[in-house]
This record gives structure tokens, sequence and C-alpha cells, in this order.
């Protein structure tokens, strides 16, 4: 089975896959796994996998574990690239997950912060963070750049100048390039921090203590560490929904700009930014009270 992952993983990293997608992709199917051992009483291998398992494992993520659709359609999508990769490779000669389909559900916007929120954490970001982390939580949210994306920037990537500004992500989701600009806030936060930037011989925007380009998990844990403070449940990527809230349902900026800015390669991905969300909906159910 590790030999066997680990080829898998191989197969991810060659695609372009982030490590993190790599990572839930990884962790999904050792759930599924350990799931099939203990169900099976025999060890996993890809040769073993029958439909009657994975419409099991469906049922049990559904029923037993009570998780919501996201989730399980998220490990059963593993399930599907794991098996089509076997399939590639001739561990499997017919892929079962063809077969099985996810949960359907009536999907609400995804979790991004409200105005209040959102005012909250960067006012607890400008009141007590250094200029690092207040260009960190200012640029993800007026960029929308993925966790990733903002790891990667390197200085030669930041164009400053009073009236514009530009970030350039050379390889972001999908190995894709794309230029984004930079609002007045992102641009004074990005700028108040290079002049405090410590001198070194490393070229990535964003560095920690130790002098070392900062991690996307660094990145996370600065994020939260404002979340807390705030008062709000925050990762760097609810700060993209925010901004792509924003644009949209605010805003009113037109998809296409949306798609281009967020490096979208659909747009029925940026669509997800025009439902209501759950607090739509309760308040729409509110106004039925009777009176």
């Amino acid at each position: 089975m590790s030999d066997h992952f680990a080829e898998f993983e191989l197969a991810l990293a060659r695609e372009g896959k982030s490590p993190q997608t790599i990572s839930s992709y990884l962790n999904d199917l050792k759930h599924f796994a350990a799931w099939f051992a203990q169900s099976n009483g025999e060890a996993f291998a890809p040769i073993g996998i029958t439909l009657l398992d994975l419409r099991s494992y469906k049922s049990y993520l559904m029923t037993v574990r009570q998780f919501k659709p996201a989730t399980v359609n998220r490990r059963l999508a593993a399930l599907s690239k794991y098996c089509r990769w076997a399939k590639a490779t001739g561990l499997l000669k017919e892929d079962p997950t063809a077969e099985v389909k996810g949960v359907s559900q009536v999907k609400a916007a995804p979790k991004a912060l409200t105005p209040l929120e959102l005012r909250r954490l960067l006012r607890e970001v400008h009141k007590g963070g250094k200029a690092r982390d207040i260009a960190i939580v200012e640029t993800l949210a007026n960029t929308g750049l993925r966790v990733g994306e903002l790891a990667k920037l390197t200085l030669a990537d930041v164009e400053l100048s009073e009236r514009k500004g530009m970030v350039t992500v050379r390889m972001g989701k999908g190995a894709k390039y794309r230029q984004m600009p930079l609002n007045a806030d992102a641009r004074r936060a990005i700028g108040n921090y290079l002049q405090v930037r410590p001198q070194s011989a490393q070229t990535h925007l964003f560095l920690g203590q130790r002098d070392e380009a900062l991690t996307p998990s660094a990145i996370w844990r600065v994020v939260k560490k404002y979340g807390r403070q705030a008062g709000v449940e925050l990762s760097p990527h609810t700060l993209r929904h925010t901004f792509g809230t924003r644009l949209v349902r605010e805003k009113k900026v037109d998809l296409v700009t949306v798609a281009a800015m967020m490096g979208h390669e659909s747009l029925d991905t940026t669509a997800i930014y025009t439902r209501p969300s759950e607090e739509d909906m309760a308040e729409a159910a509110e106004k039925l009270e009777a009176t």
C-alpha cells in the first residue's frame, strides 16, 4: 500500500498539484484504506476495491460519520482520482468509482467574512500587528491570492508606485500565470513592509524570523492568529472567498473580470459567489415569521 501511495504522490506532483492538494488526496486515501482493512479484514490493495466497497464506504461516511456532502464528495473524488491513476498504471483493470456518484446538495455561497467581521479583523491586525503581518492580511483580503501563491511571491513579482501596483503570480493553480492589480490598501501595506523588511539574500517577499521564506503553513498561522483575536473563524482561503464575494455581491463586478482576477479557469467556479449565503437564507426565512 505504501509503495502505491508513494507512486501516486509522485504522479500528482508531476501533474503540478500543490502540496496542499496532494496532502489532501493522501489523507483521504489513508482514511479509506483504514476503513477498508477494518471492514473487510484484509489489507488494502487497489486490486481489491469493488463497487460494493465504494457504496458501503459512501453510506458509512453519510450515516455513521454523518459528514456533510462536501466532505463525502471530496473523499469520493480522491478515490476516483486514485482509481483512474491505478487503472492507467495497470494496477486496476476497471475503475470501480465510475459508477459511484457524489452526494447532491443545494449549495450555498462559500464561507466569507461579513463587512463587520472583515473590519474587525483588519482593525486587530493594524492595531497590534507588525508590518509584515499587516501586508500579508491586506494582500490576501484585497487580491484573493491563494496562500501558496502568496508564499511564492518574490521581490521581483511586486511592482509599486504611488498610484498603482501589481503582483505577478508566475505559478498559480494549474501552473497558470496571471497579474493582479493592487489597490491602495494593499499597496500601502506592502510598501510599509518593504521599508522594514530585513536585508537578505533571500528573494521571497515574505520572510520569517530566521531569514527564510514563509511557508504556506506559516502564513496560515499568521492569519489564524488575528482571526482568533478578532473573534472570527478564519483561514487564508476564507479571505480569498471574502475577496470574491465582495467583488461579485457588493461591488457588482462582472464574473468574467472576477474570474480573471482570481485565476479561475471556468466561470462556473466564479459563479459560486452569486449563490445565497446561509445568512441570506436565514434572513429570508425570518421574513415569514408571523406578526
